[in-house]
């Protein structure tokens, strides 16, 4: 076997996973409406779960992690995996990670529509921020840099700081839709970003930096910054520049 074809046969094996996860996550969802479960109803565990879907528990927690990140359930300690409320998240969760999640071209788009949203929104974003939520954005960027160092990610921490950084927008329609592509996003091409997230903890960390400064321009410069290369750019995909 050439060294070509190894790394063709492991790039296989990842989008297979990947397939695995998505269609885990979909049987989850139908498993919730074929059963009618109610929000604070427990899902069955992941090793229920794992014998019913025909998958490992580790396809399984990804997709329930996914699920999580999307605000459809909620891990809750000594009682296990609850269904919560109804939002309109929903709504976008079919529309974008069902629909689009395995094709490459509109995940793409998906990511163009995030940066321009977040750039879109930017001004009214800074503008309205409170001290508060900046103080708490410096405490994840604090815990995303560590978890990036302990464990080379940090999905949840960077999910949050965009939350808080646009929620006082006051603009739930647009936090639906954003957190949907965040719900694709979190699963894209893990091997391929992991080894340049170091870059992204920067920009994150330079995007605090101008709102505790109150200085909209540096603000502005660190946020399209965070979206000027890697997944963000429709055509290079420089993973080197994430």
């Amino acid at each position: 076997m050439t060294e070509g074809q190894t790394v063709l046969s492991a790039e296989g094996q990842e989008k297979k996973r990947e397939k695995r996860y998505i269609a885990a996550f979909r049987e989850i969802h139908d498993y919730i409406l074929r059963h009618q479960l109610k929000p604070g109803d427990l899902l069955p565990s992941e090793g229920e779960l794992s014998r019913e879907i025909g998958v490992s528990r580790n396809v399984i927690r990804e997709a329930i992690k996914s699920m999580e990140l999307m605000g459809m359930v909620e891990a809750c300690p000594g009682r296990g995996t609850e269904v919560r409320e109804f939002t309109m998240d929903f709504v976008f969760q079919n529309a974008l990670f069902f629909r689009l999640a395995e094709d490459e071209k509109k995940i793409r788009q998906m990511f163009d529509i995030r940066k321009t949203l977040e750039l879109g929104y930017m001004r009214q974003a800074f503008d309205s921020i409170r001290q508060e939520d900046i103080e708490k954005m410096r405490e994840i960027v604090s815990q995303m840099r560590v978890s990036w160092e302990e464990s080379g990610a940090f999905a949840r921490e960077d999910r949050e700081f965009h939350q808080l950084l646009f929620s006082s927008v006051g603009n739930p329609v647009l936090m639906s839709l954003l957190n949907a592509i965040w719900a694709v996003d979190s699963g894209y091409q893990l091997e391929e970003k992991l080894p340049h997230l170091a870059n992204s903890v920067v920009k994150h960390e330079a995007i605090v930096e101008a709102l505790e400064e109150y200085d909209y321009l540096k603000f502005a410069h660190a946020m399209y910054r965070h979206y000027s290369s890697g997944k963000y750019q429709p055509e290079q995909h420089n993973w080197e520049e994430y």
